[in-house]
């Protein structure tokens, strides 16, 4: 099962008209040794990973000209260093684009796996604001903060006990942390909300303050 899936079902019902989703690439190891300021409008003026499979797309075109939303700053497959990744148990070399939404919402993913591949861990950055996102899950989401952002956590999805996620609050909407658990996970009866909470940690200082 791909982690990317999971990024659908969960903006599904945020963004449900048309949109151009970016071509995701293979797995490669990111040239994370080489930084240079973002040299898209999607990054601001910080180190960021150059590799060019992992640039966000652009978030100028038809749907998003129409919104008047803000553009989504943080862009989590660029934005996060592989010590940070490796320092939560996942495989740097995993990292890769998910299916970035650019529409009238936008949503910036990256997805990672563990070395044995037995958990997956997915990062959506997007603009739906946080009472939008309220509206949406805050029956599920159990209030929390992490490094002092306002958070939710959801522990389980519909009945899916393999899945868990932190909602972040930024200043142009949320920040989704999600794990799961795979096959060999679910065989191993890992829980993928064990450290989530320590992810979510080292996440939110990738954010940075600003944003």
């Amino acid at each position: 099962m791909k982690a990317v899936t999971i990024t659908c079902c969960v903006l599904v019902a945020l963004a449900a008209s048309a949109c151009s989703p970016s071509t995701e690439s293979d797995n490669a190891d990111p040239a994370g040794s080489g930084t240079a300021a973002g040299s898209t409008a999607t990054q601001a003026a910080r180190p960021t990973l150059t590799d060019p499979k992992l640039q966000p797309p652009s978030q100028d075109n038809k749907y998003t000209q129409s919104t008047g939303r803000p553009k989504v700053v943080f862009d989590p497959c660029t934005w996060i260093s592989d010590a940070d990744i490796e320092s939560v148990g996942f495989r740097p070399g995993s990292r890769k684009r998910g299916s970035d939404l650019v529409a009238e919402y936008t949503f910036l993913t990256c997805d990672f796996r563990t070395p044995d591949s037995a958990m997956s861990l997915g990062l959506d950055s997007g603009n739906i604001t946080w009472e939008e996102d309220l509206q949406k899950n805050g029956y599920v989401l159990e209030p929390t903060t992490v490094n002092g952002r306002q958070a939710g956590l959801l522990r389980g999805e519909k009945g899916d006990e393999s899945l868990c996620r932190v909602h972040l609050r930024t200043k142009v909407g949320v920040v989704i942390v999600r794990t799961h658990s795979l096959s060999l996970g679910r065989s191993q009866n890992l829980d993928p909300c064990a450290n989530i909470m320590e992810i979510a940690s080292v996440v939110e200082k990738s954010i940075g303050k600003e944003n």
